[in-house]
């Protein structure tokens, strides 16, 4: 059978990171990309070997294009997602789904409408980890899960340009690198209704970029600076459950890659790496390290996008999951603003 073919909105950093990993591939194929800034989208589409196409209606117009991914700032998600939903196209988006729940559920209801698949990119639950996190746990070998811990800190790590501008990114380091954390870690606990949240955000220092470091330069340029540097908070579900996050681009403090803990009635784990905490047979303290190989999540969630298209697979990552977690991104702001903890 043909390749699924993709189209994808934006050409910037992570465009390319998305061209290079569908290079990779089974099952469907970039074949045009678009960006607003021309020069971009051509520098890209050679690299890469796609059609730089003109404008975005050009783009959608493309018959043989049955999908597109939209890799563009978040406050373009909802614009260009609808564009594509209303030109019969399915959609992969960029985290987070949008800059607030009532156009996360907008984007779903009109997918829905238009019966076209809509995923979010929450790429982390593709990694080889919280799949073998998420299967013992649907087979209840962790018992109950009633807490998460969940981090990922940079110590000077916030990128230059509009991700740090409030009115395009919707926040900090919580929205764009926190939402992987506390999604995945959601995922593996098996994605419980949240009921409360609760966080403080703070930015109390100074210089954000430091001497003899490499910081994530957007194609998009920008120089407000008006979101947190760091944030701490949690957030309660239906059953008693919790999870604690914190997530940062700027701490005087050590770096945090992603470390994620599960705690259970029989059993917990480390995901990263891999480690299973729990009881032995015979009533001692055991720990299990498997051994797995690896996968690139932004290959497997290509793959799963367009097995979903052709009907062959459920999508991962569907628009109903990203707009809970868009309500707790949300909740979570709110809260920070307030004071005060909120329902979700």
């Amino acid at each position: 059978m043909d390749k699924v073919k993709l189209g994808i909105i934006g050409a910037g950093n992570i465009a390319r990171v998305h061209l290079e990993s569908i290079s990779y591939a089974k099952n469907c194929e970039v074949v045009a990309i678009y960006d607003r800034q021309p020069e971009v989208a051509k520098e890209a589409a050679e690299k890469f070997g796609v059609k730089a196409e003109e404008s975005l209606e050009a783009l959608l117009a493309r018959e043989d294009i049955e999908g597109v991914i939209l890799a563009v700032p978040n406050y373009q998600h909802n614009p260009c997602c609808l564009a594509a939903i209303a030109a019969g196209k399915h959609v992969l988006t960029e985290k987070p789904m949008a800059l607030t729940v009532a156009q996360a559920e907008e984007m779903v209801e009109a997918a829905k409408k238009a019966n076209v698949k809509l995923a979010v990119g929450l790429c982390s639950r593709f990694m080889a980890e919280p799949q073998i996190v998420r299967e013992r746990v649907e087979k209840g070998e962790m018992g109950h899960i009633y807490a998460a811990n969940c981090s990922v800190l940079r110590r000077r790590g916030a990128p230059i340009g509009w991700f740090t501008d409030k009115s395009r990114s919707g926040g900090g380091p919580l929205i764009d690198i926190g939402v992987h954390a506390i999604d995945v870690a959601w995922y593996m606990m098996g994605k419980p209704k949240p009921v409360l949240a609760k966080a403080l955000n703070y930015a109390e220092i100074e210089h954000k970029h430091l001497k003899g470091m490499e910081n994530y330069v957007a194609f998009e340029k920008g120089d407000v600076y008006d979101v947190e540097d760091i944030s701490f908070g949690m957030i309660t579900f239906e059953n008693g459950e919790c999870m604690r996050y914190e997530a940062g681009n700027t701490n005087n403090g050590r770096e945090k890659d992603f470390e994620i803990e599960l705690m259970g009635s029989k059993g917990g784990v480390q995901v990263t790496p891999l480690v299973f905490y729990g009881e032995s047979c015979d009533g001692y303290f055991a720990e299990e390290k498997p051994q797995y190989v690896t996968t690139f999540e932004f290959t497997k969630q290509a793959e799963n996008f367009a097995a979903a298209i052709r009907g062959e697979e459920e999508l991962r990552t569907p628009g109903e999951d990203g707009l809970v977690v868009q309500k707790m991104l949300n909740a979570l702001y709110r809260s920070a603003e307030s004071g005060r903890e909120v329902e979700v």
